[in-house]
């Protein structure tokens, strides 16, 4: 939607209504995305979608130290074909397993992608944290009434 009126008049105005318009969704973009590969690929399902993907990425920014054959060069050239960079869609799949609160900030605005991965990172790792202190606690108290 472009609407410039009067020369640059609206011009900074019609850069936020494409700002906004061309932020959507990841994950509906993921989803799209996953359900064109395995209808393209039959043998490509969830679990492998996700193994597949994190070669893909790597070896995009990394083709020196490896070689792709098979199911993974045809996905991967049919995901460049398609207008995507492989490392662009693994960070979504990994986006997708971040915490609803974190997602909702990204929706938001809020957090950029590289920003909510961390967030989710330092969210587990407290999660952890706190489940190792408890185990921690009961194995003292278990030898404790010995």
């Amino acid at each position: 939607m472009w609407l410039v009126f009067g020369g640059f008049g609206l011009y900074s105005e019609v850069l936020v209504v494409k700002y906004v318009n061309s932020r959507l969704s990841f994950l509906d973009e993921l989803c799209s995305l996953r359900d064109l590969v395995e209808s393209r690929f039959p043998s490509v399902d969830g679990r492998s979608f996700d193994d597949i993907l994190s070669k893909l990425a790597h070896y995009h920014y990394n083709k020196k130290n490896s070689i792709l054959l098979g199911l993974e060069k045809d996905v991967y050239y049919y995901l460049i074909k398609q207008g995507h960079n492989p490392f662009t869609v693994y960070r979504w799949m990994l986006l997708e397993r971040v915490p609803e609160e974190v997602r909702f900030q990204i929706s938001k605005g809020e957090l950029n992608q590289k920003e909510a991965l961390r967030k989710a990172f330092r969210i587990k790792q407290n999660k952890k944290d706190i489940a190792g202190e408890s185990l921690k606690k009961m194995g003292l108290e278990l030898i404790r009434r010995m």
